[in-house]
């Protein structure tokens, strides 16, 4: 499965935002862009090595020197890659419990909170990614009700595919690893699912787009369909 950037918040929405609340979410924003950019060039690394060894088996080339470095090398592209969903899934998670904060804040009209010094790890979502994602809900007035109706929909769909890739799909698994790039050597490279972290970053994206519309456009020059 491939990773996707996400749309950071533009400079005419959430005008109303406090600034360091702006300076961190496209801070979080762009540090997670920058993992999935790299996560996807990791994977290309990594089947470009395994293209190699197919070239080497085809040929029946069974024990030879390029086919014991080939194998190296897969070996270091799996663990590479890994360590790589390693990295997006704790961005991700900074960047979806912040965008979640602030969020919370801006449907009910109150003062967005600074971010805080507390870290979150992926684990602590995957344990309770209720508390740490509850459902946000934004409200309009005349024409903003249809706004605020495509906008719930939006998050309560992103919402909703994480949960389900949570509740079903992490089950059994090791919930710290996607904590920490150490672990990657520690457990020799377990098939850490790339759908998570790149869930938890579209996830994001799309409340940090909403809340955006909630917070303040600039009339002139906002578009509160998110066109992607």
């Amino acid at each position: 499965m491939g990773v996707t950037t996400q749309q950071l918040l533009q400079p005419h929405m959430g005008v109303r935002l406090p600034a360091d609340v702006r300076r961190t979410l496209i801070a979080m924003g762009t540090a997670c862009n920058q993992s999935a950019a790299y996560l996807q060039w990791v994977a290309a690394q990594a089947m470009q090595v395994e293209s190699l060894m197919e070239a080497q088996r085809a040929a029946e080339c069974a024990d030879t020197p390029a086919l014991h470095a080939f194998t190296d090398l897969q070996h270091l592209a799996d663990q590479h890659y890994e360590q790589a969903i390693v990295v997006l899934a704790r961005s991700a998670t900074i960047y979806a419990v912040y965008a979640s904060q602030v969020a919370q804040a801006v449907a009910a009209d109150q003062t967005p909170p600074p971010p805080g010094s507390t870290v979150i790890r992926p684990s602590d979502v995957i344990a309770a990614w209720g508390h740490y994602l509850p459902e946000v809900r934004f409200t309009g007035d005349g024409d903003g009700d249809r706004v605020a109706q495509e906008q719930n929909e939006a998050v309560a769909h992103a919402r909703k595919h994480l949960k389900e890739l949570i509740t079903y799909r992490l089950q059994g698994e090791s919930v710290t690893a996607y904590d920490d790039i150490a672990t990657v050597t520690d457990d020799g490279g377990v098939n850490r699912q790339v759908e998570f972290a790149d869930t938890l970053h579209v996830y994001a994206g799309v409340l940090v787009w909403a809340l955006a519309v909630f917070s303040g456009t600039e009339p002139d020059r906002a578009d509160t369909r998110r066109n992607r």
